[in-house]
């Protein structure tokens, strides 16, 4: 096609993003000509950028990382800024390509997010130079890069999440069945089932499926057990604040079907199947007061 692109990436990435540009690029359109220039940091990426198109390229893709302290965030929206004048005195598309470490939860998802995204925003740097009418066919259709799409938006079945302890697991093991049987009974979409060691670990759990924007509510399933110290009271009473935070600060229920602390094994197995029925039950129907 004969188009001239700029590629940009740089030394602080752990994921050679330009590489896998470059290897996307040369699958999709072999009659590109490339050039590839690598700077230091985020920061240094919209001055190469636009040596880039001022000297004759029609489209740059900037790639770049970004760490999770609070100074990689300032860094990377300051580079945004850069980036962004450097589109509007060149009249020309820099399409940027940024992944910031706390997107991920593991270095191998993290490397995954690196890779789609990339492949996807060459796709989209392409369709800007060649073919605008296919950008024009996905509007309104919630496709996002690096994960999955998030669609449009239209009615859906509730989406659950559980979090289930595992300590006592004679307990919770009967509590993640019985809350698995009346979600299924209320024709609710169970989408995932994190397990996590104890009750104190749940928070982080927590967080992590309510980032999914499939799950519309969290269930929470332990047993805190009476001892003989203030550790069961310590432990609960840390996690059900920690979680009850959560559910403010993503707008979505969190329901603690948690018994205990001060339970005994007799009364935790009395209440283990009214507990956890009770629990899906709630985030139910919070779930759709809060659509209303």
């Amino acid at each position: 096609m004969g188009k001239k692109i700029g590629l940009v990436d740089t030394m602080f990435a752990r994921v050679n993003m330009g590489a896998i540009a470059l290897d996307e690029l040369a699958k999709l359109d072999s009659d590109a000509e490339v050039e590839r220039r690598t700077v230091p940091g985020i920061k240094d990426l919209a001055v190469e950028c636009k040596k880039l198109l001022d000297a004759g390229c029609d489209i740059c893709i900037a790639l770049g990382m970004v760490g999770g302290a609070p100074i990689d965030v300032q860094c990377a929206h300051e580079a945004s800024l850069g980036i962004m004048q450097a589109k509007l005195m060149t009249n020309k598309h820099i399409v940027e390509v940024f992944v910031h470490e706390n997107e991920a939860w593991s270095e191998r998802e993290f490397a995954e997010i690196c890779e789609n995204r990339t492949r996807k925003h060459v796709q989209n740097a392409l369709n800007l130079l060649n073919h605008p009418e296919e950008l024009v066919k996905m509007a309104g259709r919630g496709i996002r890069q690096g994960k999955d799409d998030e669609g449009e938006i239209k009615a859906r079945k509730i989406g659950l999440g559980f979090v289930v302890a595992e300590f006592n697991p004679n307990i919770t093991g009967e509590m993640e069945k019985h809350a698995m049987e009346e979600a299924k009974k209320s024709g609710i979409d169970l989408v995932e089932v994190l397990h996590v060691p104890g009750v104190f670990d749940m928070p982080l759990a927590v967080k992590k499926l309510l980032w999914n924007k499939k799950i519309d509510a969290v269930v929470t399933l332990g047993f805190v057990k009476k001892g003989e110290t203030k550790h069961d009271e310590i432990v609960a009473e840390n996690a059900s604040r920690e979680i009850s935070g959560l559910a403010l600060e993503y707008k979505k229920p969190v329901v603690l079907g948690v018994i205990g602390p001060g339970a005994t094994f007799p009364q935790a197995e009395a209440r283990k199947e009214e507990y956890a029925r009770r629990a899906v039950q709630s985030a139910i129907k919070l779930v759709k007061e809060m659509r209303k």
